[in-house]
């Protein structure tokens, strides 16, 4: 009998130490593979495309083989590769181009806003993914090349850079005569304070905006993400709006993106979320 009660304990024992490491595991696990959520601004043309991720745990060995967007065929994405190894997940990228040789001819359309992509994974399995939101301006294509001098941007880039807190700036140097009218972006409402940005000099603090050739401008800016907002992707075409005196409007670019960076606690939340989500 005591044999049989120790016996009886010991697999007791092992049994709560499975059911235990079983929930600990089913805790910490996603449900699926899961694409982060996007908020991007691009365009189509060869050079300017835009990068998803998604994260998927350790033990998952599911693969995208291909993502495609039926509005936009000439999108193609290079194999994943990793973006940021975690305890117990892995977050890929998947780097995406406009293929050249695959793009019509054609005018240019109102903006795609883009919510989810198509996705053909290894083990068979075809899903339509949601991504967030990528807002593309469709251009027209072939690009036209103007050899008219006035119609060519009154500004040239000085300098720009990025630094790994989510910050970076853009400036520029005034070819001929022209007004400062301020910045626009397709997220700037929406992103409210997770995005500070400055210009210099400032029209909206009553500084002088009219530049004279030779004359500078600068923006800076600074992603304040909050705990949830840092497993997001940001890729921002924060445009700095100039007008010439005879009405002529133009934009130059500043690029603003904060790649998913989450801490291990930041994943473990996400995790349970998604959990919830699905159950």
């Amino acid at each position: 009998m005591i044999k049989k009660a120790v016996y009886g304990a010991v697999a007791g024992i092992v049994l709560a130490s499975w059911l235990g490491n079983y929930s600990y595991r089913e805790y910490y696990s996603l449900p699926n593979l899961v694409f982060l959520r996007h908020y991007i601004e691009t365009e189509t043309i060869p050079a300017v495309a835009f990068d998803l991720y998604y994260v998927v745990d350790k033990d998952d060995d599911r693969t995208p083989l291909s993502v495609t967007v039926a509005e936009l065929p000439e999108l193609r994405f290079d194999p994943p590769y990793v973006h940021q190894q975690l305890s117990r997940q892995t977050i890929y990228v998947l780097r995406g181009y406009y293929n050249e040789g695959a793009m019509a001819d054609r005018e240019a359309m109102e903006p795609l806003r883009l919510r989810t992509v198509d996705v053909h994974y290894s083990n068979g399995e075809q899903k339509t993914e949601d991504i967030g939101e990528i807002v593309v301006k469709r251009s027209a294509w072939p690009l036209a090349a103007s050899t008219d001098a006035s119609r060519q941007s009154p500004v040239t880039m000085l300098s720009a850079g990025g630094s790994s807190d989510n910050g970076g700036f853009g400036s520029v140097r005034a070819d001929r005569p022209v007004r400062l009218e301020g910045v626009s972006s397709a997220w700037l409402e929406s992103l409210g304070d997770s995005l500070e940005y400055e210009l210099t000099p400032n029209p909206a603090l009553g500084d002088s905006a009219n530049l004279e050739s030779g004359q500078s401008a600068r923006l800076d800016y600074r992603f304040k993400l909050d705990d949830e907002e840092r497993i997001n992707a940001y890729e921002l075409r924060l445009r700095m709006n100039f007008v010439e005196p005879n009405g002529e409007q133009s934009d130059y670019v500043v690029f603003a993106r904060a790649d998913p960076h989450p801490t291990e606690a930041e994943m473990r939340t996400f995790v349970r979320a998604e959990r919830g989500r699905k159950e």
